[in-house]
């Protein structure tokens, strides 16, 4: 599904499928800074817990909009959204919490979706994406990105992202 390949044009790319680019590393201002705040609270040899990241401080960095917290679904057969921001179901269109991916998305994206996150928590090593999404108020590009967290009871691997659009 993915080719893998280096951008002559855009050394930040590193692999594309139909859903996604798949990125370096995060590009826009606010993944940066969502990106440093996971990485300031994640220990040398592991992934931070969920409870590790305050709201308090993802709220002062202007982040809580545009955060989700996602979580597997019979061993990550599917994912759901555990917790969606404000500015990603504007995005959507709708709150897609609690709904599984194979019912949210198209099965390609849904495909794509499940493997990345998967992915993501299998290798506990962030992914950093750029897709293109069409709503019925926006069409255009997005960056996204999921990092790796433990549950709060530490005994599955969740994932924290977010999603920045403009408008």
């Amino acid at each position: 599904m993915h080719n893998r390949h280096i951008s002559q044009f855009d050394s930040r790319v590193v692999s594309t499928s139909a859903v996604f680019e798949e990125l370096a590393a995060p590009d826009g201002r606010r993944a940066l800074k969502l990106y440093d705040l996971w990485r300031q609270v994640k220990p040398q040899h592991d992934i931070p817990c969920r409870t590790d990241l305050s709201f308090e401080v993802l709220g002062a960095a202007g982040l809580l909009g545009h955060l989700f917290i996602i979580e597997p679904i019979d061993g990550g057969l599917d994912w759901r959204y555990r917790l969606l921001g404000t500015d990603i179901t504007w995005f959507f269109e709708r709150d897609v919490t609690n709904i599984p991916f194979t019912r949210h998305f198209t099965p390609e994206e849904a495909r794509v979706c499940i493997d990345l996150s998967n992915r993501v928590a299998e290798s506990r090593t962030p992914v950093f994406l750029r897709g293109r999404i069409h709503s019925g108020h926006y069409s255009g590009l997005f960056e996204t990105m999921s990092l790796p967290i433990w549950s709060r009871d530490r005994s599955t691997v969740w994932l924290i992202g977010g999603s920045f659009v403009d408008h």
